[in-house]
């Protein structure tokens, strides 16, 4: 049970994934081509080297091999492989793939197509370590009924289909994150096992090459258009970029015999790959939160090692500092312990995965990754339990097992951070430490990838411990990425730590962005100033609203101040804070969680003050936070046409 939570937290994740039309806008700004995987493709005979087979692990016959592995890695695959051998496996339904036209309804069509190639991987790689063919046969069961369905694509994807319909036509085919797992899944099978199955029936591993071209190989060579290659001039691309081609090369570089159409594949996957990486400023800054680093920044790293192993060493973009950026990211949003700046679709705590973050580490030869990977797996068990995720994960786990368990766990905890191409500032009272505050604020633009209304918007934490927060996002459904996102709640701002001016508060488009943005950090004071009145719609009648943040590392005090100018006053001006902790109203606002407390000075002859709770129903928000969050709302009593509002805050 536990390795299919495991497998449906990596499926549901991907859900930001039905994001297609909403986020693939064309981003107004002109960014810099430097092409870099191209650029490494034409100093070399792509042709030729594309004539070897790849084999990056030792095979199944190699008993040396898979039973020198780590005792603990070894029995966690065989306790995984044994809770799948009474496994059924029950066919994907066409209802489960209505439900999401009818209702938005797509957890349990994603689940159980997660749930099939997660049982399959579970078996493979009990029977490669175990070696006794205990599993074999419920794994030729698992490859034909994976075979045997009619789209590895997920309901909430299919109408991407060139016919455009519901439920799966198999005579128009597309390629989805789900789709290249299984593909990914599949063609591990066939790697490892393909003589194998072949000795129960020719026919096994026949059929399994068969739909791996049907499916997906043939269907990346035929299209242009899927908006994850990134082809379309201007095109805004996400972390389905890196994964779909990442699981789309390891297909073809396991089970693609033909070399003529194996170099095609990778010469692509280059060419689109390159997008990605072009898509992202010098800083490596993710727009779509650390949630989404191990699938964004994570499977960059999976096809950059595949291609690297693959070509001897030949292409190798691990030198380069807008790859390495891409990967400190991570280390560079971190707060403490799970904590993580949460902006956009992301949540406050999140698990970006041990292995993937020390072998990024070790890759870019980042000390400081590899033992912020080797800090993330003490606390989430990896010693004992290091198996979970993807086959390939697994198996990339394994080769780094010995040095992540050997390294000495620390976290990063930058004293200051600034990204600058993503508008993204941290900073904490004292470097390599959680203790006093933590402050990361953000300017940006409202068409950001998983965007939400966030412009202006901070988070504060002390001692490490959550007070100002992004609520982050709840369970993916339809309305979360069609027209109706921005009347779901977390996407407002005004349930994010921002103002609403006039009565209004942010809107949605690349035109609604900030300006005359400054940073600087002495050591003593982190200053980062921004004017957001640009992110507001023309009816709230705002000229100007410069909003600064003041860190003030000796005192250990954040001040907020938001000087702003408007055309005319016609509805509300007020601040929201959003808060994890309980509220105690006043003329110093205490929030206390846990035992800590964050103190808020501000002028309380100026504001109606209220604390309004905002009931938590969706799991995936209250596993996080509990039953509740609560926004203090400081309502201007008279507001002004021009005005300054100022809050400090400091630690109890």
């Amino acid at each position: 049970m536990k390795q299919t939570k495991r497998f449906m937290a990596v499926l549901l994740l991907t859900g930001l994934l039905g994001a297609a039309p909403l986020f693939m806008e064309a981003a107004p700004a002109v960014r810099t081509k430097p092409d870099l995987l191209q650029k490494a493709a034409a100093r070399y005979d792509m042709d030729s080297m594309c004539l070897e087979a790849y084999k990056p692990y030792p095979g199944y016959a190699d008993r040396g091999f898979w039973q020198s592995l780590p005792e603990a890695v070894k029995r966690q695959a065989v306790r995984q492989a044994e809770a799948r051998l009474d496994y059924v496996w029950r066919s994907v339904t066409v209802t489960s793939y209505l439900d999401f036209a009818r209702k938005g309804v797509r957890v349990p069509n994603d689940r159980h197509i997660g749930e099939r190639y997660g049982a399959l991987a579970d078996l493979m790689l009990g029977e490669l370590v175990e070696g006794r063919g205990r599993f074999m046969d419920q794994i030729a069961d698992g490859v034909w009924s994976l075979c045997e369905q009619s789209s590895w694509v997920a309901a909430a994807h299919i109408y991407w289909q060139l016919s455009g319909t519901a439920v799966p036509d198999i005579d128009h085919r597309t390629i989805d994150l789900s789709g290249g797992m299984t593909a990914n899944t599949l063609a591990w099978a066939y790697y490892f096992f393909k003589d194998d199955l072949g000795k129960l029936s020719p026919t096994i591993p026949q059929r399994l090459r068969a739909e791996l071209n049907r499916h997906t190989l043939d269907v990346y060579l035929e299209r242009d258009d899927m908006f994850w290659l990134g082809f379309r001039e201007g095109a805004q691309v996400n972390n389905w970029n890196p994964w779909c081609n990442f699981n789309v090369l390891t297909t073809a570089l396991l089970a693609e015999e033909d070399p003529v159409r194996r170099a095609s594949i990778v010469k692509k996957t280059m060419r689109s790959v390159d997008q990605f990486i072009n898509f992202f400023k010098p800083d490596g800054g993710c727009e779509e939160g650390p949630s989404y680093w191990g699938h964004a920044a994570g499977m960059l790293n999976n096809y950059l090692e595949v291609l690297r192993d693959y070509s001897h060493g030949k292409i190798d973009l691990f030198g380069e500092q807008r790859v390495k950026n891409i990967g400190l990211y991570i280390a560079h949003a971190h707060i403490d312990s799970l904590y993580f700046v949460n902006f956009a679709d992301a949540e406050a705590k999140a698990s970006p995965g041990a292995s993937t973050v020390f072998r990024y580490g070790r890759n870019i030869a980042d000390s400081t990754m590899m033992r912020f990977g080797s800090y993330l797996g003490s606390l989430t068990g990896f010693g004992e339990n290091p198996l979970g995720g993807t086959m390939d994960n697994r198996l990339k786990t394994i080769s780094a097992y010995r040095e992540l368990c050997a390294a000495r766990p620390l976290a990063p905890l930058y004293r200051s951070v600034w990204m600058d191409g993503i508008e993204v500032a941290v900073a904490r009272t004292q470097g390599g430490s959680a203790r006093g505050l933590t402050l990361a604020a953000k300017g940006g633009y409202n068409a950001e990838s998983h965007n939400h209304n966030d412009v202006g918007s901070f988070i504060l934490y002390v001692d490490g411990q959550p007070m100002l927060v992004d609520a982050g996002v709840g369970t993916y459904t339809a309305a979360t990425f069609d027209h109706r996102r921005y009347t779901i709640w977390m996407m407002q701002s005004e349930y994010h730590n921002l103002p609403v001016v006039n009565g209004f508060g942010q809107k949605d488009g690349h035109e609604y962005r900030s300006c005359r943005v400054e940073h600087s950090d002495n050591g003593r004071v982190m200053d980062f100033s921004l004017d957001i009145a640009g992110a507001y719609p023309a009816e709230a009648a705002c000229r100007s609203w410069v909003r600064d943040y003041r860190f003030d590392r000796r005192r250990n005090t954040v001040t907020l101040t938001d000087s702003y100018e408007l055309a005319e006053v016609k509805g509300s001006v007020a601040l929201n804070f959003l808060t994890c902790g309980t509220v105690k109203l006043g003329k110093t606002i205490e929030i206390a969680a846990g035992d800590r407390t964050l103190l808020m000075a501000v002028d309380a002859s100026k504001y109606e003050m209220t604390a309004e709770a905002v009931e938590l129903t969706d799991p995936r928000l209250s596993k996080i936070w509990g039953e509740r969050l609560t926004r203090i709302v400081l309502k201007v009593k008279d507001p002004k046409q021009k005005d300054t509002l100022r809050v400090t805050f400091s630690q109890k």
